[in-house]
């Protein structure tokens, strides 16, 4: 199977007044969770973030009333300004924080180390 990634915001946005405007969202926390089953067996990491939106230039005629915002936009807010924060060379991108987690959990399936006991060793000591 593969990793599944999803992407969500807190339900808990930070908003200002700003340019005419009410209820401007300019601070979200992210929250990246990715998961794989193998053999019946979940294995799952966790990332999150507090990031500032851009909120410069905001076009009355484009704006959506928080009442009327979805998780779906802010999502994509929120990953818009990490592939751009990025691009500026200020983190990593959207694509790359899900790689990460893919090569954690395949670490998880596939532990790179173990711990062994020496051959020497006796069961009662």
């Amino acid at each position: 199977m593969a990793v599944t990634h999803t992407w969500s915001v807190s339900d808990q946005l930070q908003t200002r007044t700003q340019d005419g405007l009410d209820e401007v969202v300019f601070s979200v926390v992210w929250r990246l969770n990715s998961e794989e089953t193998v053999d019946g067996t979940t294995y799952s990491i966790s990332s999150a973030n507090q990031i500032s939106l851009n909120t410069d230039n905001l076009d009355p005629a484009t704006f959506t009333s928080f009442a009327d915002l979805t998780e779906a936009q802010v999502v994509g807010w929120a990953k818009s300004t990490i592939d751009a924060n990025a691009a500026e060379g200020e983190g990593v991108t959207c694509a790359e924080w899900e790689a990460g987690h893919d090569r954690k959990i395949a670490k998880q399936i596939n532990p790179p180390t173990a711990v062994e006991t020496a051959p020497w060793a006796t069961a009662n000591p």
